[in-house]
Protein backbone atom coordinates (compact mmCIF):
# COMPACT_ATOMS: atom_id res chain seq x y z
CA UNK A 1 0.00 0.00 0.00
CA UNK A 2 1.39 3.23 -0.50
CA UNK A 3 2.44 6.27 1.38
CA UNK A 4 -0.30 8.47 -0.07
CA UNK A 5 -2.86 5.50 0.10
CA UNK A 6 -2.18 5.01 4.05
CA UNK A 7 -2.46 8.72 4.57
CA UNK A 8 -6.26 8.89 2.88
CA UNK A 9 -6.82 6.00 4.93
CA UNK A 10 -5.78 7.68 8.45
CA UNK A 11 -7.40 10.75 7.52
CA UNK A 12 -10.33 9.23 6.96
CA UNK A 13 -10.13 7.67 9.92
CA UNK A 14 -10.10 10.64 11.84
CA UNK A 15 -12.66 12.45 9.72
CA UNK A 16 -14.94 9.60 10.64
CA UNK A 17 -14.12 9.42 14.45
CA UNK A 18 -16.42 12.01 16.04
CA UNK A 19 -19.21 11.13 13.42
CA UNK A 20 -19.97 7.87 16.18
CA UNK A 21 -19.43 9.86 19.34
CA UNK A 22 -22.61 10.43 22.06
CA UNK A 23 -25.04 12.52 20.20
CA UNK A 24 -25.14 14.90 23.38
CA UNK A 25 -21.94 15.28 23.62
CA UNK A 26 -21.55 16.78 19.67
CA UNK A 27 -24.04 19.19 20.70
CA UNK A 28 -22.24 20.21 24.04
CA UNK A 29 -18.88 20.43 21.72
CA UNK A 30 -21.28 23.12 18.97
CA UNK A 31 -22.56 24.78 22.14
CA UNK A 32 -19.26 25.17 24.04
CA UNK A 33 -17.77 27.00 20.73
CA UNK A 34 -20.62 29.55 20.83
CA UNK A 35 -20.68 30.19 24.33
CA UNK A 36 -16.94 30.69 23.85
CA UNK A 37 -17.47 33.05 21.43
CA UNK A 38 -20.14 35.00 22.58
CA UNK A 39 -17.94 35.19 26.35
CA UNK A 40 -14.83 36.58 24.84
CA UNK A 41 -16.59 39.22 22.50
CA UNK A 42 -18.36 40.05 25.60
CA UNK A 43 -15.47 40.62 27.54
CA UNK A 44 -14.23 43.23 24.97
CA UNK A 45 -17.80 45.07 24.90
CA UNK A 46 -17.44 45.30 29.01
CA UNK A 47 -13.58 46.38 28.36
CA UNK A 48 -15.16 49.12 26.17
CA UNK A 49 -18.16 50.36 27.69
CA UNK A 50 -16.76 50.35 31.01
CA UNK A 51 -13.40 51.58 30.62
CA UNK A 52 -12.02 48.29 32.15
CA UNK A 53 -8.88 46.79 31.59
CA UNK A 54 -8.84 43.40 30.01
CA UNK A 55 -7.93 41.41 33.11
CA UNK A 56 -11.17 43.66 34.95
CA UNK A 57 -13.34 42.85 32.09
CA UNK A 58 -12.40 39.03 32.46
CA UNK A 59 -12.50 39.26 36.30
CA UNK A 60 -15.84 40.53 35.81
CA UNK A 61 -17.55 38.43 32.91
CA UNK A 62 -15.98 35.25 35.13
CA UNK A 63 -17.88 36.02 38.15
CA UNK A 64 -21.05 37.40 36.35
CA UNK A 65 -21.10 33.84 34.63
CA UNK A 66 -20.69 31.82 37.68
CA UNK A 67 -23.08 33.96 39.28
CA UNK A 68 -20.70 35.28 42.19
CA UNK A 69 -21.23 38.49 42.05
CA UNK A 70 -19.00 40.44 45.07
CA UNK A 71 -20.42 43.65 44.03
CA UNK A 72 -17.22 45.52 43.56
CA UNK A 73 -17.19 45.58 39.96
CA UNK A 74 -20.04 47.16 38.49
CA UNK A 75 -22.02 48.10 34.93
CA UNK A 76 -22.21 51.80 34.89
CA UNK A 77 -23.44 51.82 31.49
CA UNK A 78 -26.77 50.86 29.63
CA UNK A 79 -24.64 48.93 27.56
CA UNK A 80 -22.36 47.63 29.72
CA UNK A 81 -25.79 46.73 31.82
CA UNK A 82 -27.04 44.86 28.04
CA UNK A 83 -23.80 43.06 27.76
CA UNK A 84 -24.14 41.54 30.98
CA UNK A 85 -27.61 40.45 30.73
CA UNK A 86 -26.42 38.74 27.76
CA UNK A 87 -23.97 36.79 29.58
CA UNK A 88 -25.77 35.92 32.40
CA UNK A 89 -28.55 34.28 30.64
CA UNK A 90 -25.89 32.56 27.88
CA UNK A 91 -23.34 31.60 30.23
CA UNK A 92 -25.40 30.44 33.44
CA UNK A 93 -27.67 28.40 30.79
CA UNK A 94 -24.45 26.77 29.10
CA UNK A 95 -23.18 25.59 32.28
CA UNK A 96 -26.41 24.15 33.89
CA UNK A 97 -26.69 22.44 30.43
CA UNK A 98 -22.80 21.09 30.74
CA UNK A 99 -23.31 20.06 34.62
CA UNK A 100 -26.79 17.76 33.65
CA UNK A 101 -24.88 16.46 30.17
CA UNK A 102 -21.71 15.41 31.87
CA UNK A 103 -23.12 13.87 34.92
CA UNK A 104 -26.36 11.86 32.93
CA UNK A 105 -22.74 10.80 30.33
CA UNK A 106 -20.68 9.94 33.14
CA UNK A 107 -23.62 8.07 34.87
CA UNK A 108 -23.96 5.98 31.58
CA UNK A 109 -20.38 5.38 31.38
CA UNK A 110 -19.89 6.66 27.61
CA UNK A 111 -17.27 8.94 28.61
CA UNK A 112 -14.75 5.49 29.13
CA UNK A 113 -16.42 3.40 26.20
CA UNK A 114 -16.26 6.65 23.67
CA UNK A 115 -12.62 6.84 24.45
CA UNK A 116 -12.04 2.36 24.21
CA UNK A 117 -13.13 3.14 20.94
CA UNK A 118 -10.88 5.87 19.79
CA UNK A 119 -7.71 4.19 21.25
CA UNK A 120 -8.93 0.62 19.78
CA UNK A 121 -9.21 3.16 16.29
CA UNK A 122 -5.72 4.10 16.56
CA UNK A 123 -4.45 1.12 17.24
CA UNK A 124 -6.04 -0.40 14.29
CA UNK A 125 -5.17 2.16 11.84
CA UNK A 126 -1.51 1.59 12.86
CA UNK A 127 -1.56 -1.83 11.91
CA UNK A 128 0.54 -3.35 8.64
CA UNK A 129 0.31 -6.50 6.92
CA UNK A 130 -2.38 -7.94 9.58
CA UNK A 131 -5.08 -10.07 9.20
CA UNK A 132 -8.75 -9.49 9.47
CA UNK A 133 -11.34 -12.21 11.30
CA UNK A 134 -14.92 -11.67 10.52
CA UNK A 135 -17.68 -13.26 12.74
CA UNK A 136 -16.16 -13.76 16.32
CA UNK A 137 -18.05 -17.10 16.66
CA UNK A 138 -16.75 -20.35 17.81
CA UNK A 139 -14.32 -20.57 14.85
CA UNK A 140 -13.84 -16.84 14.40
CA UNK A 141 -12.70 -17.22 18.03
CA UNK A 142 -10.71 -19.93 17.62
CA UNK A 143 -8.95 -18.40 14.82
CA UNK A 144 -8.23 -14.92 16.54
CA UNK A 145 -6.30 -17.07 19.66
CA UNK A 146 -4.20 -19.00 16.75
CA UNK A 147 -2.84 -15.92 15.18
CA UNK A 148 -2.16 -14.83 18.92
CA UNK A 149 -0.06 -17.47 19.71
CA UNK A 150 1.83 -17.61 16.06
CA UNK A 151 2.48 -13.95 17.36
CA UNK A 152 0.24 -12.56 14.11
CA UNK A 153 -1.59 -9.07 14.59
CA UNK A 154 -5.42 -9.16 13.82
CA UNK A 155 -8.83 -7.32 14.14
CA UNK A 156 -11.83 -9.47 14.76
CA UNK A 157 -15.26 -7.93 13.64
CA UNK A 158 -18.59 -8.57 14.82
CA UNK A 159 -21.77 -7.69 14.72
CA UNK A 160 -22.37 -9.06 17.87
CA UNK A 161 -21.36 -6.72 20.73
CA UNK A 162 -21.13 -9.15 23.72
CA UNK A 163 -18.40 -11.26 21.19
CA UNK A 164 -16.67 -8.01 20.77
CA UNK A 165 -16.24 -7.07 24.32
CA UNK A 166 -15.02 -10.95 25.50
CA UNK A 167 -12.41 -10.69 23.43
CA UNK A 168 -11.57 -7.00 23.63
CA UNK A 169 -11.09 -7.82 27.39
CA UNK A 170 -8.67 -10.37 26.33
CA UNK A 171 -6.21 -7.72 24.49
CA UNK A 172 -7.62 -8.05 20.67
CA UNK A 173 -8.23 -5.65 18.51
CA UNK A 174 -11.96 -6.10 17.92
CA UNK A 175 -14.70 -3.87 15.68
CA UNK A 176 -18.43 -4.06 16.17
CA UNK A 177 -19.83 -3.68 12.78
CA UNK A 178 -21.33 -5.61 10.08
CA UNK A 179 -18.37 -7.10 8.33
CA UNK A 180 -20.35 -7.48 4.81
CA UNK A 181 -20.38 -3.54 4.48
CA UNK A 182 -16.73 -2.01 2.58
CA UNK A 183 -16.79 0.82 5.38
CA UNK A 184 -16.56 -1.34 8.06
CA UNK A 185 -13.57 -3.39 6.11
CA UNK A 186 -12.00 -0.64 5.29
CA UNK A 187 -12.07 0.73 9.17
CA UNK A 188 -10.30 -2.47 9.71
CA UNK A 189 -7.50 -1.83 7.30
CA UNK A 190 -8.79 -4.03 4.48
CA UNK A 191 -6.14 -2.42 2.13
CA UNK A 192 -2.79 -2.91 4.43
CA UNK A 193 -3.91 -6.41 5.47
CA UNK A 194 -2.73 -9.56 3.74
CA UNK A 195 -5.62 -11.84 4.57
CA UNK A 196 -9.36 -12.06 5.60
CA UNK A 197 -10.66 -15.02 7.40
CA UNK A 198 -14.37 -14.97 6.72
CA UNK A 199 -16.39 -17.53 9.25
CA UNK A 200 -20.11 -15.92 9.42
CA UNK A 201 -22.51 -19.20 9.84
CA UNK A 202 -24.32 -17.69 6.99
CA UNK A 203 -22.28 -19.26 3.20
CA UNK A 204 -23.79 -16.14 1.54
CA UNK A 205 -22.35 -13.47 3.88
CA UNK A 206 -18.69 -15.43 3.24
CA UNK A 207 -19.37 -14.94 -0.32
CA UNK A 208 -19.95 -11.12 0.18
CA UNK A 209 -16.88 -10.57 1.99
CA UNK A 210 -15.18 -12.83 -0.23
CA UNK A 211 -16.06 -10.39 -2.94
CA UNK A 212 -15.30 -7.30 -1.36
CA UNK A 213 -12.37 -7.98 0.22
CA UNK A 214 -10.61 -8.87 -3.29
CA UNK A 215 -12.53 -5.84 -4.78
CA UNK A 216 -10.49 -3.47 -2.17
CA UNK A 217 -7.84 -5.23 -2.30
CA UNK A 218 -7.21 -7.23 -5.00
CA UNK A 219 -3.31 -8.80 -3.36
CA UNK A 220 -5.51 -9.76 -0.56
CA UNK A 221 -5.77 -14.18 0.49
CA UNK A 222 -8.96 -14.66 1.49
CA UNK A 223 -9.88 -18.09 3.78
CA UNK A 224 -13.07 -18.68 4.09
CA UNK A 225 -15.70 -21.32 5.93
CA UNK A 226 -17.92 -23.11 4.30
CA UNK A 227 -21.47 -24.09 6.27
CA UNK A 228 -22.44 -26.45 3.28
CA UNK A 229 -20.23 -28.35 1.04
CA UNK A 230 -22.19 -27.62 -2.16
CA UNK A 231 -20.75 -23.64 -1.38
CA UNK A 232 -16.94 -24.57 -1.24
CA UNK A 233 -17.07 -24.03 -4.85
CA UNK A 234 -18.92 -20.79 -4.80
CA UNK A 235 -16.74 -19.61 -2.48
CA UNK A 236 -13.67 -20.21 -4.62
CA UNK A 237 -15.58 -18.59 -7.53
CA UNK A 238 -16.50 -15.44 -5.27
CA UNK A 239 -12.43 -15.08 -5.10
CA UNK A 240 -11.39 -17.43 -1.54
CA UNK A 241 -8.02 -18.88 -1.67
CA UNK A 242 -8.54 -21.71 0.99
CA UNK A 243 -12.24 -22.82 2.34
CA UNK A 244 -12.58 -25.20 5.22
CA UNK A 245 -15.27 -26.98 6.51
CA UNK A 246 -17.50 -25.53 9.79
CA UNK A 247 -16.39 -25.93 13.58
CA UNK A 248 -13.82 -25.09 16.27
CA UNK A 249 -11.33 -27.19 14.61
CA UNK A 250 -12.09 -25.12 11.70
CA UNK A 251 -11.07 -22.08 13.21
CA UNK A 252 -7.63 -22.94 13.82
CA UNK A 253 -7.36 -24.55 10.43
CA UNK A 254 -8.52 -21.28 9.17
CA UNK A 255 -6.05 -19.36 11.24
CA UNK A 256 -3.09 -21.49 10.09
CA UNK A 257 -4.48 -21.15 6.31
CA UNK A 258 -4.09 -17.07 6.61
CA UNK A 259 -0.73 -17.23 8.08
CA UNK A 260 1.05 -20.54 6.53
CA UNK A 261 -0.93 -20.86 2.82
CA UNK A 262 1.41 -23.33 1.48
CA UNK A 263 1.34 -25.49 4.55
CA UNK A 264 -2.09 -26.05 4.72
CA UNK A 265 -2.55 -25.95 0.44
CA UNK A 266 -0.17 -29.10 1.16
CA UNK A 267 -1.99 -31.28 4.06
CA UNK A 268 -5.27 -30.22 2.67
CA UNK A 269 -4.57 -31.76 -0.57
CA UNK A 270 -2.34 -34.50 1.28
CA UNK A 271 -5.66 -35.41 3.28
CA UNK A 272 -7.86 -35.32 0.07
CA UNK A 273 -6.11 -37.36 -2.96
CA UNK A 274 -4.59 -39.67 -0.81
CA UNK A 275 -7.65 -40.33 1.59
CA UNK A 276 -5.37 -39.89 5.29
CA UNK A 277 -6.82 -40.04 8.31
CA UNK A 278 -6.23 -39.83 11.76
CA UNK A 279 -6.24 -41.83 14.39
CA UNK A 280 -5.53 -42.81 18.37
CA UNK A 281 -4.67 -46.48 20.31
CA UNK A 282 -4.68 -46.31 24.20
CA UNK A 283 -2.14 -48.33 25.23
CA UNK A 284 -3.06 -50.89 27.93
CA UNK A 285 -0.40 -53.01 30.79
CA UNK A 286 -1.42 -55.92 28.57
CA UNK A 287 -0.49 -54.14 25.43
CA UNK A 288 2.13 -56.26 22.98
CA UNK A 289 3.40 -52.71 21.91
CA UNK A 290 4.05 -51.13 26.29
CA UNK A 291 7.60 -50.72 27.09
CA UNK A 292 9.15 -50.93 23.69
CA UNK A 293 10.91 -47.96 21.47
CA UNK A 294 9.20 -46.88 18.07
CA UNK A 295 11.83 -48.27 16.30
CA UNK A 296 11.33 -52.10 17.91
CA UNK A 297 7.67 -51.58 16.73
CA UNK A 298 7.36 -51.23 13.03
CA UNK A 299 4.25 -49.86 12.82
CA UNK A 300 5.06 -48.39 9.08
CA UNK A 301 6.12 -51.67 7.79
CA UNK A 302 3.38 -54.11 9.13
CA UNK A 303 0.57 -51.63 9.26
CA UNK A 304 1.83 -48.14 6.79
CA UNK A 305 1.00 -46.05 9.70
CA UNK A 306 3.26 -43.08 11.00
CA UNK A 307 2.93 -42.68 14.77
CA UNK A 308 2.79 -38.41 14.89
CA UNK A 309 2.56 -38.05 18.87
CA UNK A 310 2.26 -39.51 22.27
CA UNK A 311 0.64 -37.95 24.97
CA UNK A 312 1.33 -39.11 28.17
CA UNK A 313 0.17 -37.89 31.66
CA UNK A 314 -1.51 -34.84 29.46
CA UNK A 315 2.18 -33.58 27.60
CA UNK A 316 2.01 -34.32 24.27
CA UNK A 317 5.35 -35.45 22.67
CA UNK A 318 4.82 -34.37 19.30
CA UNK A 319 7.11 -36.01 16.38
CA UNK A 320 8.79 -38.50 19.24
CA UNK A 321 12.24 -39.91 18.15
CA UNK A 322 12.69 -43.66 17.00
CA UNK A 323 13.99 -44.18 20.80
CA UNK A 324 11.18 -43.08 22.89
CA UNK A 325 9.25 -45.60 24.54
CA UNK A 326 5.77 -46.79 24.75
CA UNK A 327 4.80 -47.07 28.04
CA UNK A 328 1.16 -48.18 29.72
CA UNK A 329 -1.41 -45.24 29.73
CA UNK A 330 0.22 -43.52 26.34
CA UNK A 331 -2.37 -42.71 23.34
CA UNK A 332 -0.61 -42.75 20.77
CA UNK A 333 -1.44 -40.55 17.53
CA UNK A 334 -1.10 -42.15 13.92
CA UNK A 335 -1.90 -41.46 10.49
CA UNK A 336 -2.86 -43.62 7.47
CA UNK A 337 -5.13 -45.15 4.61
CA UNK A 338 -8.51 -45.78 6.15
CA UNK A 339 -7.98 -49.41 5.12
CA UNK A 340 -4.50 -49.32 7.20
CA UNK A 341 -6.30 -47.92 10.18
CA UNK A 342 -9.34 -50.60 9.48
CA UNK A 343 -6.69 -53.14 9.77
CA UNK A 344 -4.90 -52.05 12.17
CA UNK A 345 -8.17 -51.13 14.33
CA UNK A 346 -9.40 -55.01 13.97
CA UNK A 347 -5.78 -56.10 15.60
CA UNK A 348 -5.12 -53.34 17.55
CA UNK A 349 -8.22 -51.69 18.73
CA UNK A 350 -8.09 -49.83 21.95
CA UNK A 351 -7.07 -52.24 23.96
CA UNK A 352 -4.23 -53.79 21.88
CA UNK A 353 -4.29 -57.29 21.73
CA UNK A 354 -1.72 -57.56 19.09
CA UNK A 355 0.78 -60.35 19.70
CA UNK A 356 4.45 -59.25 18.31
Amino acid sequence: MSMDDFQQSTDETKSTRFVHLYPGLRVLLYISLIELIIFITCIFLIAKYEGLSMYEAFYMAVITVFTVGYGDITPQTTAGQKTVILMVVTGVGYISFFSSLLVTTLIEGKILHLWSEIVMERKISRLRNHIIVCSLGRAGSAAIRRLQKEGIACVGIDINEERCKILRDQGHLTLLGDATEDAVLEKAGIKRATAVITALPEDGDNILITMAAKDLNKNIRVVARADKKENETRLRRAGADWVTVVGLPAGTRLAMAAVKPITSDFVQTFLDEYSLKLEEFFIEKDCPLANKAIKDINLREKYGMHILAVVRNKQTLANPSADEKILPGDIIIVFGTPDEMEKAEKILGFSCPLKL
